[in-house]
């Protein structure tokens, strides 16, 4: 596995992937632009390649670029259809203008309309997006924690969200806190083996390519969504280890969302995971080159 922050910007991106090299990421996510507006903001060629040239002599990849919040796949309301696929298309040509792998959204709403009706506009603008976006681009579709009128809660959602779609640019991310929102119980081995059968029979362990570790506050299986770090959590790092014997799993890069209070903080947490990665997987301390996935390094 590769380990990494999602990192807050830190007044430009080439700053920030130079912080996320100070502090030991091997991999990162950071949002596209401001994650509650539909701006994404300018990018100066001078911070570009800045932060190209930083993420390539550090090896740093995937680079996982996080789409605004607001964002809707499913919506019906001509409007803000409108506003969601011109801010993922911009955050796919950001994604492009940087050189990063995936372009991470969640599905979306489909505000009392049906499953099957917010699974169909989600594929719509999907295929927009797409035809409108750099060929290079990837998407990759992240799972909710069941709450209200979302989509793509399910591993089969998913599975019907990005099927129609090529498996090199359309993908899924899979957050822990939501899989246990809706009741994966990642302290058993037989669960994360039930995880990644799932996966395997659904959207296919080749559209897997990456996992938000976040450990959640909220009881198993209650639709809610309160990440937290692993020492704080209901999980505990019992399901973090679980996650890095896993075989099937051990390709994927690893965001924890959760930043720490400090730069030192991360740093040694990232360490300590690296540690625990070559202890539970019994692998070899590995090179910065990461050998699978939607990554752009070259």
């Amino acid at each position: 596995m590769r380990f990494g922050i999602h990192i807050p910007k830190q007044g430009s991106f080439s700053a920030t992937i130079r912080y996320a090299r100070d502090i030991g990421c091997e991999t990162i996510q950071i949002f596209s632009g401001n994650p509650t507006g539909w701006r994404i903001g300018s990018l100066k060629p001078d911070d570009r390649d800045g932060f190209v040239r930083i993420k390539k002599s550090a090896g740093i990849d995937p680079v996982l670029l996080h789409s605004p919040y607001i964002i809707n796949l499913a919506s019906s309301d001509e409007r803000l259809r409108g506003l969601s696929t011109g801010t993922l298309i911009d955050a796919m040509v950001r994604a492009s203008d940087l050189e990063s792998g995936p372009v991470v959204v969640h599905a979306g709403n489909h505000k009392g309309r049906g499953v099957a009706a917010g699974i169909s506009a989600a594929r719509s603008m999907i295929e927009r997006v797409l035809a409108f976006s750099p060929p290079e681009a990837t998407l990759a579709i992240e799972n909710g924690a069941g709450a209200g009128t979302a989509i793509g809660v399910s591993i089969d959602e998913l599975a019907e969200i990005v099927g129609p779609f090529p498996a090199e640019r359309v993908g899924i991310l899979l957050d822990t806190a939501h899989l246990w929102a809706v009741g994966y119980d990642l302290r058993r081995p037989d669960e994360v083996e039930r995880l990644v059968d799932d996966v395997r029979c659904g959207p296919g362990l080749e559209r897997l390519w990456a996992i938000h570790a976040n450990d959640s506050l909220k009881e198993l299986g209650s639709r809610r969504d309160v990440h937290a770090m692993w020492t704080d959590g209901r999980m505990g790092m019992r399901a973090m280890r679980n996650l890095i014997r896993s075989t099937e799993l051990e390709r994927l890069p690893v965001i924890f969302e959760v930043p720490g209070e400090t730069a030192e903080f991360d740093r040694k947490r990232l360490t300590a995971m690296k540690r625990r990665d070559r202890r539970y997987g019994r692998r070899p301390a590995r090179s910065q080159t990461h050998p699978n996935g939607p990554g752009r390094s070259k």
